[in-house]
């Protein structure tokens, strides 16, 4: 048997407070809980204001595309053709804007509409989607100029709108009309 002067006391664990304050980090006046719910409100509502686009009219839209020349080098088209190329109804949307190559050759086009409801957009923007994917049918075995425009086009919705945008200004054409809306 050991002495008792050789004897380990033996303590219990404790858990050291930190020096400020004297309470755990978590428990200071709520602040972390208060920054995380701010984050996860400012999250959703980014999330929720991601998709919207303001209102504009279809006329002021026009004008400010058709400000752009290289929009206005494309010949503007009408509604038998919006019904032919996208199988949409014009009396279907708010108003759309609608230019095209007249080279049949050509992939070259901008297409905006502006839906009377999101439910429809996403409609109208399905359209847009298989007129593309027939575009790239059409050009597949033949059209590598044409393959690489199409499959750098810009097809979407954001909002009420729909866009389509095809040929080498694509992009400054998307930048404008976000910009826009």
């Amino acid at each position: 048997m050991k002495s008792p002067e050789k004897q380990r006391s033996i303590r219990p664990l404790s858990i050291k407070r930190p020096a400020r304050g004297g309470k755990p980090y978590f428990e200071r006046n709520g602040v972390i809980k208060s920054l995380m719910i701010a984050f996860l409100i400012i999250f959703l509502w980014l999330i929720y204001t991601s998709n919207s686009a303001k209102d504009i009219p279809m006329p002021d839209i026009a004008s400010f595309m058709q400000s752009n020349t290289t929009v206005t080098s494309l010949a503007e088209r009408g509604r038998s053709d919006l019904k032919r190329f996208y199988s949409l109804d014009d009396e279907q949307t708010d108003g759309y804007l609608f230019y095209k190559a007249v080279s049949p050759m050509s992939v070259n086009e901008m297409l905006i509409v502006k839906a009377p409801s999101a439910d429809q957009a996403a409609d109208f923007a399905e359209a847009a989607m298989a007129h593309l994917d027939s575009q790239k049918t059409v050009f597949g075995s033949y059209g590598t100029d044409q393959m690489a425009l199409l499959n750098a086009a810009s097809v979407g919705s954001k909002g009420k709108y729909v866009y389509y945008f095809c040929g080498p200004e694509a992009d400054l054409w998307y930048d404008s009309f976000m910009s826009l809306i």
